[in-house]
């Protein structure tokens, strides 16, 4: 079982974890690492507000390790944005993302909405599966890359 736990931005298990999701991403990505070895990962700073943002880990309760994260934002309108989502690897493919999601997703309900990248098909084939009720469309980032954007209702 996995339970979803809230963590304050600062908490060293999200840390760890953040630096195991940038290194992936790195491999698609174009993300500079410090002297010290790790990624540059200073966007934490904004989940210290707690209002409109929230950081929580996925804990597997048997072993009471963490398993993953996600990270959410709470736009003006009131709608809450999955930004990043991650389950370490030799988590995935055993059920622990979806309990995860579906959890995050009770903590608030009301409109949700996330966004998958190109390069992270994986991810696509996931969130589909997970929110099979979702509109979806293409949009364009500020970067210029085009997404695959859900939204749903819970």
């Amino acid at each position: 079982m996995v339970t979803l736990v809230q963590v304050d931005a600062d908490d060293v298990r999200l840390g760890r974890l953040l630096q195991l999701y940038i290194h992936e991403w790195s491999g698609f990505l174009t993300i500079p690492i410090r002297a010290d070895a790790l990624y540059a990962c200073d966007f934490l700073a904004a989940y210290r507000d707690q209002d409109a943002r929230a950081a929580f880990l996925f804990i597997d309760d048997e072993a009471a390790t963490p398993l993953g994260f996600a990270l959410a934002m709470r736009d003006a309108s009131g709608c809450w944005h999955v930004e990043d989502f991650f389950v370490i690897a030799g988590a995935r493919r055993r059920g622990h993302g979806r309990v995860g999601a579906e959890a995050l997703f009770a903590t608030r309900p009301g409109r949700w909405t996330l966004a998958v990248r190109p390069e992270n098909p994986g991810a696509l084939r996931f969130w589909r599966e997970v929110r099979r009720d979702a509109d979806e469309r293409m949009e364009v980032g500020k970067d210029g890359v085009s997404r695959t954007r859900l939204e749903f209702a819970v």
